[in-house]
């Protein structure tokens, strides 16, 4: 169906920021920002066909201009942390902005998250679609090369939310993009998501030490604590805690070059259910410890969040692979273009 956009609000430089409405035709409805790319609302019906808007976000534009935990954001240039922000390409060493000491997180202070995007409107295979582009310059965040990104979003009639991602780049750099929805399938108002029923389709982990620094280590997962191969209410996995529910997965199968199964969340109280598949080899499962912990974080209608409020799969590669080339390949070369594909799709059962 066709999509709609108007005026969102102004950034302090001057530029208008614009929202754009994507709608299926079973009703779902998608509401994205060229502001960081945030999917800023996304409506899903229950078993009884009633709509919810289930991802957290922020009443309007200036909102998510004072600060937010990245809430439905493009994220990179890397999503993650790198290790002491630290790396060196062909012996010449880098050094990022420290943003979460000790590490740079998210592709540092200024990331993805925070620039205004070219926004187009474009019809491929007959369906409508939302394109964002964006030129990273050299040096932009302390990262060498000038990146060339594309990232679009498509609502289709299977009910899926589709993003592809294409980049490009004239340096060796690290890259490792991602969308950074937070899901709530009872509602982005409607408190914890204890009772959700996660799967995902790992056997292994990427170890961190005590302030969540990536150690390079790869560690199967451990049955009764970050064993998410069988379905598992959120609640029976407690403690929750940054080895459980803030630390990626390996996928089965690794990078693929058409979308396979990473996870699936059931939400018994709506029959809501989402499928997540992806090209990336890897999720970051979170499930929002410290939201709302540091400081009050304000949601949509004045919602006060709390930790546990949400969960996050953030379909990427190995965060530092840049340090540990053996984890991963979140590293972008001259030559050989980026290619990615994510789909979150929903349904409802009885």
């Amino acid at each position: 169906m066709p999509i709609e956009s108007q005026d969102y609000g102004t950034l302090p430089d001057g530029r208008t920021a614009r929202l754009f409405t994507l709608t299926n035709a079973n009703g779902l409805r998608a509401r994205i920002t060229n502001y960081g790319g945030i999917v800023v609302s996304l409506e899903v019906p229950d078993r009884k066909g009633k709509p919810a808007d289930i991802v957290l976000g922020k009443d309007d534009l200036q909102a998510y201009l004072d600060g937010h935990p990245n809430f439905g954001c493009i994220t990179g240039r890397v999503a993650g942390r790198i290790g002491a922000g630290a790396f060196e390409i062909d012996g010449k060493p880098y050094q990022l902005p420290l943003n979460q000491p000790p590490n740079c997180l998210h592709g540092g202070p200024e990331g993805y998250d925070k620039i205004l995007w070219d926004a187009e409107v474009i019809e491929d295979d007959g369906v409508d679609k939302l394109r964002l582009r964006t030129t990273d310059p050299d040096g932009k965040n302390g990262f060498p090369g000038t990146v060339d990104c594309l990232v679009t979003y498509a609502l289709l009639d299977d009910n899926s939310l589709a993003i592809t991602y294409r980049a490009e780049t004239d340096q060796t750099t690290p890259f490792n993009i991602t969308n950074h929805s937070y899901f709530n399938l009872r509602g982005s108002g409607a408190g914890d998501v204890l009772g959700h029923v996660v799967r995902i389709f790992s056997d292994s982990v990427g170890a961190v030490d005590e302030d969540s620094t990536l150690t390079g280590r790869r560690e199967p997962v451990r049955k009764g604590y970050n064993d998410y191969r069988e379905p598992v209410a959120l609640r029976d996995q407690a403690p929750l805690e940054v080895g459980n529910a803030d630390i990626h997965f390996f996928l089965e199968g690794g990078r693929s070059s058409i979308p396979k199964p990473a996870a699936i969340v059931r939400e018994p109280e709506s029959g809501r259910v989402m499928e997540v598949f992806t090209t990336e080899p890897g999720v970051q499962f979170y499930a929002a410890l410290s939201l709302g912990e540091e400081e009050e974080e304000i949601g949509k209608n004045g919602v006060r969040h709390q930790p546990y409020d949400a969960l996050c799969l953030e379909t990427q590669d190995y965060p530092d692979s840049i340090n540990f080339p053996d984890m991963g390949g979140a590293v972008l070369r001259p030559g050989d273009p980026f290619r990615s594909a994510t789909i979150y799709r929903f349904k409802v059962e009885d």
